[in-house]
């Protein structure tokens, strides 16, 4: 039942932008506009496209821990809704998540291209994924200069260490031989190495604090205890992410601990979406790295 019910919401769409009550539904894409849909797909197309391709982006373009921020004014913004996106008669609607279920079905009913992002499972994949949607929006020289500039920053990141030899004691300051790093932001969240995040971190020549995969909240007893070499602090240039007073980023010897580390503090938006503006992270971090001078 659900591809007639897409093929109904989808003529009943192109009916009342035509005004035809009983005339075929026809596509009603035109021209090269483009509009995105949601927080990740306003990165993407504000960062890869022309602002005279851009019919709308979405309501959450205006977040301020969003890139897509101060380069959306003036742009129209638009509910991710099948009604609102046909009406502008874009030939490309972006999205990650934006949209009801199966609205990528109901707009391509509509002739309308709807490029869906992937979600990036590693840092190996941003380049290609940034590439790909680049051909896909007709968008290629803009992407292909992107993904590069993100590849440079990985080739600039330290090598990896040596593993240690069995005749040896592992290296300090860490079991891995790098420096030890904690993620922290407004929410008390922190990440191990297997996150997108944790696998920044790695990047740039650190081990994370937080040994068990996934996420979890800060450690601030483990903190006091054992102070890490490093912080990579971000999201805190949003008052959004920073609503609650309980949180444990705020505790009195959280902040003693983290204002005598060094320090590396990134918008939110470079690490939100798994795209080129990671790179920025990795630069900010391997700088820091490179500061802390090698491990001994």
């Amino acid at each position: 039942m659900i591809a007639p019910v897409a093929r109904c919401a989808a003529g009943c769409a192109a009916l009342l932008l035509t005004g035809c009550g009983g005339a075929d539904p026809r596509p009603v894409a035109a021209g090269d506009g483009v509009v995105s849909l949601d927080y990740c797909a306003d990165q993407i197309v504000v960062g890869l496209v022309a602002p005279d391709r851009i019919r709308a982006v979405s309501p959450e373009a205006a977040s301020d821990a969003s890139f897509a921020a101060p380069r959306a004014r003036g742009l129209r913004t638009i509910r991710p809704s099948l009604e609102e996106i046909a009406a502008l008669r874009p030939r490309y609607a972006v999205r990650l998540y934006g949209g009801a279920p199966g609205i990528d079905r109901q707009l391509a009913a509509l002739g309308i291209t709807v490029v869906q992002l992937n979600f990036v499972p590693n840092i190996q994949g941003v380049a290609a994924e940034m590439r790909r949607v680049g051909r896909a929006l007709d968008a290629m020289p803009r992407a292909d200069r992107l993904a590069r500039q993100f590849e440079g920053a990985l080739a600039a990141a330290p090598p990896a260490p040596a593993p240690p030899s069995q005749a040896s004691p592992a290296p300090v300051p860490g079991a891995s031989g790098r420096p030890r790093l904690l993620y922290m932001t407004p929410g008390d969240v922190t990440t191990g190495a297997d996150s997108f995040v944790g696998q920044v971190i790695v990047a740039a020549g650190f081990q994370t604090v937080r040994n068990a995969p996934g996420w979890g909240s800060l450690p601030v007893e483990a903190m006091v205890r054992r102070p890490p070499d490093a912080v990579l602090t971000a999201f805190f240039d949003s008052a959004r992410y920073r609503q609650d007073r309980w949180s444990a980023s705020t505790h009195p010897r959280m902040r003693k601990v983290v204002a005598a580390l060094p320090r590396a503090d990134v918008p939110g938006s470079a690490l939100a979406c798994g795209n080129w503006l990671a790179g920025d992270a990795l630069r900010a971090l391997t700088a820091l790295r490179r500061q802390l001078g090698p491990a001994t």
